[in-house]
């Protein structure tokens, strides 16, 4: 083969990439609170499992210090750890010097964003001119049905709206690991209900959308928030155009990526002070 000819096949894959890389016009991203990658691995989650076989995954993604849900999820957004953006407690403080989170990064673009969750405190993971529709459920911590009526909400939009950011907050498996303790069996049951509501939100979407499933942190005993293994491990699952089917993540990946991997799916210039790297 010659060095043109070779050269010409070069280019005709990088373009045969960008096109796929351009298919995404939706990205959702679903977060279960607390859900540990043994615990995913010990569930009746046929959805998550189909999920893992048709994209791509690791059981072995880092979280980042505290394990405590609003600096990972804040971290998650931003793309940078908690000494950086500066939330380091469920307590949310204002940024000294303000990293603009994936909403910000989306609707810039043009593009529109959402929020569904069922704990107020990530209200704050973008600015409220950032956001199109942010909708919080108020529930009992005991009762498995405020996952259900998180994805409710969410069905209802995503149903009628296909193209933008969608974040989909599932907070059930998280107070069932303090009230039960983690890998207790209703916490692996929490994580099966948690799998229930991902497959409803599967079943309205398009073909063509991104999909983003992780987890904020682990935990152990009735807590977490320390640098064990049970707190730091969390899994990641992409699924999708750009996800190579039945493959497996770098085992470096980090909850930091999953920002600037939704802003690669979806074509949005991911702004210059993330660190994470993008997985597609």
């Amino acid at each position: 083969m010659s060095n043109v000819e070779l050269g010409l096949q070069n280019r005709q894959l990088e373009i045969r990439r960008s096109v796929k890389m351009s298919e995404s016009k939706q990205c959702v991203l679903i977060s279960v609170d607390g859900m540990r990658p043994d615990g995913l691995r010990q569930a009746e989650a046929p959805n998550m499992d189909r999920l893992i076989a048709a994209g791509a995954h690791t059981f072995g993604a880092s979280t980042v210090m505290p394990s405590v849900t609003l600096p990972c999820h804040m971290s998650m957004f931003h793309s940078v750890p908690p000494e950086r953006h500066g939330v380091t407690t469920n307590t949310w403080t204002p940024q000294v010097r303000p990293v603009p989170g994936i909403f910000e990064a989306v609707h810039k673009a043009g593009q529109t964003t959402a929020s569904f969750r069922n704990w107020d405190q990530l209200r704050d993971l973008g600015r409220p001119d950032s956001m199109n529709v942010s909708l919080f459920y108020d529930y009992r911590p005991d009762s498995p049905a405020s996952d259900e009526k998180v994805a409710a909400a969410a069905i209802e939009w995503l149903g009628s709206n296909h193209q933008g950011f969608a974040f989909v907050y599932l907070g059930n498996t998280d107070v069932v690991g303090h009230d039960h303790g983690w890998m207790s069996g209703p916490y692996i049951e929490a994580i099966g209900l948690a799998d229930k509501c991902i497959g409803q939100v599967l079943a309205v979407l398009n073909d063509d959308v991104f999909l983003v499933v992780t987890a904020d942190h682990g935990g152990h005993d009735r807590s977490h928030g320390t640098e064990g293994p049970e707190d730091m491990a969390i899994p990641m699952i992409l699924g999708g155009p750009g996800a190579a089917s039945g493959s497996s993540l770098p085992a470096d990946t980090s909850i930091l990526d999953v920002a600037p991997t939704i802003a690669a799916a979806l074509g949005v210039t991911a702004p210059d002070e993330w660190e994470g790297k993008s997985l597609l």
